[in-house]
């Protein structure tokens, strides 16, 4: 008992170190972008290339925990080489992943990252825009922000692309269209019985490992890419057990930052040329044809521990001396510059602040909601009240009671940080 308590606490404690340095590595990024925002003013142009090169130094960096930690992302050669080639001519590529975790957004971040970097852009839900240090950068870095749907969203989204293809920047656009995530909730749980309705309405079986794609505003944002759109499935392993099994299995694991870091986890993607026609009804039988594939995909890796067609997966590079390099790097230039202004102890004194709060506000909001969701940096805390009283609501609307209509004040954040959206936005976000 005494040695599985050590070993737990072990893990977290090396889990908070490493979330500091992915914490402290993108602090860094947003002093660099921070100090480039005036470019902006005399050219759009100019800016994107200077936070482009800011990337390349902060993104390796900010990889360089989760390779410390053993995280492991294996690729079929095939495969890859066809998501990699387009980057020598195509501006945009798009890829769509099953929302597996909440780390598709660092699997993105390694994927752009080896053997012919690109930067890498994200579709997001709006308020990770205003979470502390990660969320300030991306907004910086002109991801694109949801507040309600693609479709009503299609005007920003069309505006973003369409910006950063006339300056000529290349990129690759990550998004999963599920659009959420599900843990074991009773809000969950509900979501997971509308999913299985909707697939019963177009004549599907329910999934099973995955829920069903999002599809109004697909259609549109697939013809920004053309040819260029993929479709990545992924599985996750610890310790030779698969983690993203069943929806509604209560063994189920949603792997984040804390997982990651934690233990040594095996990421399988599989990736596929996608086809989405321009016109709605016929890309909405496209993506819920391509959310049955995966399923179905993953029902096989689930049994057999290996995707159908008897094909082999080879590690991605790790590129450990260049993430350690970078991430030495900005240790020494926050250490020396400081000490040379007089300040000798501040690189010590921010690192060790930066690990109190976060494991604090991570401890805390697992502590109030039973789940960690630290897909980045706060996130635990802020879903932890965000979501409070959800399941409570939707249980008394259930029973026929009537539910307070007063705004919450989870409510109350959203419309808050929506307005603050809607005053800080870029022209083109």
């Amino acid at each position: 008992m005494a040695h599985t308590s050590a070993r737990r606490v072990g893990r977290r404690a090396k889990a908070y170190v490493l979330l500091t340095m992915s914490a402290f590595a993108a602090l860094f990024g947003l002093v660099l972008l921070v100090i480039a925002l005036p470019l902006r003013i005399l050219s759009l142009r100019l800016y994107r290339r200077c936070s482009t090169c800011i990337l390349e130094l902060v993104v390796p960096a900010f990889l360089l925990p989760a390779t410390l930690s053993g995280l492991t992302i294996r690729v079929n050669d095939e495969h890859w080489r066809m998501v990699v080639a387009p980057r020598a001519w195509s501006l945009l590529t798009i890829i769509m992943c099953n929302h597996a975790s909440r780390i598709d957004w660092l699997i993105a971040l390694w994927c752009g990252n080896v053997d012919v970097p690109v930067r890498v852009s994200f579709l997001t839900e709006g308020p990770m825009q205003f979470l502390p240090i990660v969320g300030w950068m991306r907004k910086l870095c002109e991801d694109i922000f949801l507040w309600r749907s693609f479709k009503v969203d299609k005007a920003r989204i069309d505006a973003n692309i369409a910006s950063f293809k006339a300056t000529g920047t290349q990129r690759a656009l990550f998004l999963a269209i599920e659009g959420a995530i599900v843990d074991q909730g009773v809000f969950d749980q509900h979501y997971i019985r509308e999913c299985n309705d909707f697939c019963a309405s177009l004549g599907y079986a329910p999934f099973n490992y995955v829920l069903t794609p999002r599809y109004k505003g697909i259609h549109s944002l697939a013809q920004h890419a053309g040819a260029e759109l993929f479709s990545a499935t992924c599985a996750f392993t610890r310790r030779g057990r698969m983690l993203n099994i069943q929806l509604t299995d209560p063994e189920r694991v949603v792997p984040d930052l804390f997982t990651i870091f934690a233990d040594e986890v095996e990421v399988t993607c599989h990736f596929d040329r996608l086809l989405v026609s321009a016109e709605q009804e016929q890309a909405k039988r496209q993506c819920m044809a391509n959310y049955k594939y995966r399923d179905e995909m993953l029902a096989c890796f689930h049994e057999h521990g290996r995707f159908p067609g008897g094909l082999t997966y080879r590690p991605l590079p790790t590129e450990l001396r260049k993430r350690a390099g970078c991430f030495a790097a900005m240790l020494a230039c926050a250490g020396v510059l400081p000490a040379y202004a007089g300040w000798p102890l501040l690189l010590p004194k921010l690192l060790g602040g930066m690990l109190a709060v976060l494991a604090t506000c991570h401890a805390l909001g697992e502590l109030i909601s039973g789940e960690s969701r630290e897909s980045i940096p706060f996130e635990t805390i802020f879903k932890s009240f965000f979501y409070a009283g959800r399941d409570a609501k939707l249980l008394q609307q259930q029973a026929g009671k009537k539910v307070d209509c007063e705004l919450g004040a989870s409510e109350h954040i959203a419309e808050t940080a929506h307005m603050l959206s809607l005053m800080t936005k870029f022209p083109v976000n």
